[in-house]
């Protein structure tokens, strides 16, 4: 499910997306998982994940890293899939239940690329996470959806 901004709100807009993960090429496959296309330049003030639903792997050592196309981990470095749980906040290595102040990786970063997850090792082949963004455009074409 992908949700776009109101273009009449008035900034930071707000993008989000669900992942339900199966193992399938681009929901949980190693490599990309497409979350965010991005045109031009934008400011990142928030990026939040959370996880709705536990994730698991299809093998052991899957890992998940939230980033952009060409720099993979520029948000949140590859973690443990199976250390996701249901109900935490993913902003960071070591997911988190309740609440968390969200790191300087995951505030007021400036980008050009699409924002992706990117799974490592082996496929996550279950579970569901969203991901909220709040940003700003910089150039007159910027925009996330």
């Amino acid at each position: 499910m992908r949700e776009s901004i109101i273009r009449g709100a008035r900034p930071p807009y707000r993008a989000t997306t669900t992942v339900t993960f199966t193992g399938a090429t681009s929901l949980g496959e190693v490599g990309a998982v497409p979350l965010f296309t991005v045109t031009g330049e934008v400011l990142v003030e928030r990026i939040v994940a959370f996880c709705t639903t536990l994730l698991t792997e299809a093998g052991a050592t899957a890992t998940l890293a939230l980033g952009v196309t060409g720099s993979t981990a520029l948000f949140v470095a590859a973690t443990n899939a199976v250390d996701i749980d249901a109900n935490e906040f993913w902003v960071s290595t070591t997911p988190t239940a309740n609440g968390i102040a969200v790191p300087a990786a995951c505030k007021d970063v400036a980008i050009t690329d699409n924002i992706i997850g990117t799974v490592g090792a082996q496929n996550v082949n279950s579970g569901v996470l969203r991901v909220d963004v709040w940003w700003r455009p910089l150039s007159g074409n910027g925009n996330v959806v």
